[in-house]
């Protein structure tokens, strides 16, 4: 086996590896009944968060507390199974480097950090990241028909 093939295999694991972490995080806070509210206030007497952040959720998760409750669990579990699959990976890096930024905003420093250096690591070797996947899995899919679509239309 080539070295490249060795290490995107490693890379792909990585993701999904970070993939599980996600799922198991979404799926701790679905069946805690994770509630948003008693943190809002937490956000906004730390010391740690910036301003213009407390500004942010105060006027824009605050009022709406019900929604977060749903949002986070749910953004979590999905981009878990987006990296453990392989599918939509890109967007689901994305969303989890988001999600991270804000944990750290808001003055949760926990594992954060080193899923943002993963994410972003696993963003700039994003082809050796899907090696394994189902996206690649989907495009050998629509190559192969598309050569199979040519060759009939030839003969």
């Amino acid at each position: 086996m080539q070295a490249r093939t060795i290490f995107s295999i490693c890379v792909s694991l990585a993701r999904i590896g970070a993939g599980i972490q996600w799922i198991r995080e979404g799926n701790f806070k679905l069946m805690a009944g994770f509630q948003i509210g008693g943190l809002f206030p937490a956000i906004a007497s730390n010391t740690d968060s910036p301003h213009w952040y407390k500004i942010f959720i105060a006027h824009a998760a605050a009022p709406y507390p019900g929604l977060f409750n749903i949002v986070i669990p749910w953004g979590e579990l999905l981009v878990g199974l987006g990296l453990t699959l392989g599918l939509l990976t890109l967007p689901a890096l994305i969303g989890g480097l988001f999600m991270d930024l804000n944990y750290i905003l808001a003055d949760m420093v926990y594992i954060y950090p080193v899923q943002i250096a993963c994410g972003i690591l696993l963003i700039l070797l994003r082809k050796e990241a899907e090696a394994v996947s189902l996206d690649r899995l989907i495009r050998h899919y629509r190559l192969h028909r598309r050569k199979l679509g040519k060759s009939a239309k030839a003969g």
